[in-house]
C-alpha cells in the first residue's frame, strides 16, 4: 500500500467527492468498502485517512511504542490515564465507499479544511491527507525549500 499524487478534488453540494481509482487501488483488496478519516494531531486543519486496517496497525504501533507494555496496561486500566491512540481513535470516522468511489466527506472534516472549493487529497506513502488547496501550496513550497536544502546538505560532504 502506497498512496501517491496530490489531486484536487471537488465536493458537490450533498458534501460528496470522488476518491481516485489511484487511491482505490492502494486499500487491500478485502477492506475497500471503507477507509478511516481523522485529524491529523499536530497540524490544524488537516485531515489523515487511511484504510481500515492501516489505521488500526498505526493505533497498534502507537501504542507499544509511545506507551510500552506497562503504559498501555495503565491506559487500559486507568480512566484518567493519557492514551495517544484513544485519543486519535475518538476522532476518527469510518466513512463508506460506494462501489463508484464516491463518499459523504463528514461535516466537521468538510468545515476543518474549508472545503469550498475542494480538496487537495495528498499521498503520503502509508497515508493519505486532504488540506485547503491554498493551505497546501503553502506548505508544497515550504517543502520544496526544505528538500532543496536536504540535497544540498548530501553533498556537503563531497569534494
Amino acid at each position: 500500500m502506497a498512496f501517491r499524487s496530490e489531486i484536487l478534488i471537488k465536493l458537490d453540494k450533498k458534501g460528496r467527492a470522488l476518491l481516485p481509482a489511484a487511491f482505490r487501488d492502494e486499500l487491500p483488496a478485502d477492506d475497500r468498502g471503507a477507509f478511516v478519516l481523522y485529524h491529523s494531531p499536530n497540524v490544524a486543519g488537516v485531515v489523515n485517512g487511511n484504510s481500515r486496517s492501516g489505521f488500526d496497525g498505526m493505533l497498534e504501533r502507537l501504542r507499544i511504542e509511545a506507551l510500552g507494555a506497562k503504559g498501555a496496561l495503565k491506559v487500559a486500566l486507568d480512566d484518567e490515564a493519557f492514551d495517544p491512540a484513544g485519543y486519535l481513535s475518538a476522532g476518527a470516522r469510518t466513512v463508506p465507499l460506494e462501489p463508484d468511489g464516491r463518499f459523504t466527506m463528514p461535516g466537521e472534516f468538510a468545515q476543518a479544511l474549508g472545503a469550498d472549493d475542494g480538496v487537495m487529497l495528498v499521498g503520503k506513502g502509508d497515508k493519505f491527507q486532504l488540506w485547503n488547496p491554498g493551505r497546501w501550496q503553502a506548505r508544497r513550497d515550504t517543502d520544496r525549500e526544505k528538500m532543496a536544502a536536504f540535497v544540498r546538505g548530501l553533498s556537503a560532504g563531497e569534494a
